[in-house]
């Protein structure tokens, strides 16, 4: 997620040699073997980024004496060479800046600053990349909602992700999958399908989740549902959440709440477009009960669930009322078998 890319990162920049400052080799008696030891020092300029292309916000000067060439490492940033560099930081904070300069004297010692960077800095984040369509940085915002697609096969199980691509590419594959019924919006299953989550952009990611005091419930059709009490276990249709879950107080943290989550940026995943991690007890991104750990009966035992992004759609058209919306697809494996749930959801631009 941090973006470097007109900076060259080296490694072992504390043991630099005189031939890697570009110097020739030289006899006992020159005089370039009694240069002074480099001094180093540096000031920085905090710099206001203009976008993705532009998205430098920190500018590191090397102001130390009898240097040809400053080294510099920022801990989990990266390392860089330069004695005038500009580095892309993501999120607002402070943060050390050793700095090593080497010169025909050799290498001075490192020195230690703290730099602080006031702003998060949202042109850090590849637009394109699930991280800026999720909190919708690349369209400029700084959260965005998210609901379920309502279409068909929007929510579907299959036998691996093959099947499950298959499905998602329009080809079929999958076991079952929403039908014209399930997304019909006076009949169908609104107490998922109305479901938000709302991502905020931010170095600890968070989520809002609203359930819109609505769930739906199978006919005991899974294992939560047909753990109910009587006669909830077999019922079928939508219902408050809020008078379900006082019903049965374990499945309370699966309804609205607010959580964290974090990103594992591309090429992470099995589709190599990243992965998304809900985390704290109830989290969930779909179906609240499909698990990496297996279907649950309540949310107790699992504190965080990982999904693939399967598939990635911008400025996408609303065929019915004609608004612009992006769409992802998220996946996760619930089983040993390797048995996959799909989720699509879309959030309007």
């Amino acid at each position: 997620m941090k973006k470097n890319s007109i900076l060259s990162v080296i490694s072992g920049f504390l043991t630099v040699s005189l031939l890697s400052l570009g110097l020739s080799s030289c006899s006992d008696n020159d005089a370039s073997l009694n240069a002074p030891v480099p001094t180093a020092s540096f000031t920085y300029n905090v710099l206001t980024p203009t976008s993705y292309a532009n998205s430098q916000n920190l500018e590191l000067i090397n102001t130390g004496s009898n240097g040809m060439l400053a080294y510099w490492n920022i801990p989990d940033i990266g390392d860089f060479k330069g004695n005038d560099i500009k580095v892309t930081i993501a999120f607002a904070g402070t943060y050390t800046v050793n700095l090593t300069v080497g010169g025909p004297g050799g290498l001075s010692d490192a020195i230690t600053q703290i730099v602080t960077i006031d702003k998060d800095n949202p042109y850090a984040i590849d637009p394109n990349g699930i991280f800026g369509i999720l909190t919708g940085v690349g369209l400029g915002l700084s959260q965005r909602t998210w609901v379920a697609n309502p279409v068909l096969n929007s929510c579907v199980v299959a036998e691996n992700y093959g099947s499950a691509m298959s499905q998602v590419n329009g080809t079929g594959g999958a076991w079952w999958g929403y039908g014209a019924g399930d997304i019909d919006p006076n009949t169908g299953r609104t107490g998922y399908l109305d479901d938000t989550y709302t991502f905020t952009f931010g170095q600890v990611g968070t989520f809002a989740y609203n359930d819109n005091n609505t769930v739906y419930l199978d006919a005991g059709g899974s294992g939560w549902t047909s753990a109910l009490p009587a006669p909830w276990n077999t019922f079928g249709g939508n219902t408050s959440s809020t008078d379900l879950y006082n019903l049965v107080p374990a499945l309370k943290p699966w309804g609205s709440g607010n959580f964290t989550y974090s990103i594992a940026a591309a090429p992470a995943g099995v589709n190599g477009l990243g992965l998304i991690t809900v985390t704290g007890v109830g989290a969930h991104f779909g179906l609240q009960d499909k698990t990496n750990a297996g279907e649950l009966t309540d949310p107790t035992g699992v504190s965080a669930i990982t999904y693939d992004v399967l598939k990635i759609d911008t400025d996408q058209t609303d065929a019915s009322t004609g608004k612009h919306y992006d769409a992802i697809v998220i996946g996760l494996t619930y089983n040993t078998a390797g048995n996959v749930w799909t989720f699509w959801f879309r959030s309007d631009r």
